[in-house]
């Protein structure tokens, strides 16, 4: 599928669904990868009303926002979102966040403790996705290393979110999860969805 019919896709999805996260976001990730900056700013700042912690949402829009030489405004958008990955144990985001900040002569927040470490203190269990105290998944939802981090860092309402959505990216794209390729696109979303960390592929350190 070219970018083209990627764009047209995810802006079917978003006009359809006005609350459709990953609709959004996807749509602002390409509008930013294809130059399209203040489309993709008009996209990712729906992302951010509809999910104010989504720290990938952040990072490409104080891109774009850098891009048009809207460097103030994007500063404070990047420092914004390097406390909330780093809160949400979203290492990937934030250290390119943190080398943007760098790369602008601005030093980047000071980071604290972790907030899992907050949450064992109280007892609870904090999902990484909405930041609030809630139930763990019983048992891994797969047996791989993305089961492992949903059951790890990811509530029951968030999984169930995520499900609902999951149904809709499937229908969107005409996905047979049971094929390589119907599973590499399904895995790519509930990682971008839920904000887990990508597997390492073979050969990567």
């Amino acid at each position: 599928m070219s970018a083209t019919d990627r764009i047209a896709l995810f802006r079917n999805m978003a006009e359809a669904d006005p609350e459709n996260e990953l609709a959004h976001f996807s749509l602002g990730k390409l509008y930013f990868e294809a130059g399209r900056h203040e489309e993709a700013i008009a996209s990712l700042r729906r992302t951010l009303e509809i999910n104010s912690q989504h720290a990938q949402a952040h990072r490409f829009l104080g891109e774009a926002l850098l891009e048009l030489g809207r460097r103030e405004e994007a500063l404070g958008l990047l420092k914004e979102g390097v406390e909330i990955a780093h809160a949400r144990g979203e290492y990937m985001p934030r250290n390119q966040m943190i080398a943007l900040l760098e790369r602008e002569g601005v030093e980047p927040p000071r980071l604290h403790s972790e907030s899992e470490a907050e949450a064992s203190a109280e007892g609870g269990f904090l999902c990484r996705r909405c930041l609030k105290h809630g139930k763990q998944l019983e048992e891994p939802p797969f047996t791989n290393d993305l089961g492992r981090q949903v059951h790890e860092t990811i509530c029951e309402d968030c999984w169930r979110d995520w499900i609902a959505m999951s149904i809709k990216v499937v229908n969107e794209y005409r996905l047979n999860p049971a094929t390589p390729e119907g599973s590499r696109i399904w895995d790519q979303h509930m990682i971008e969805f839920l904000g887990l960390t990508p597997p390492k592929e073979p050969g990567e350190g």
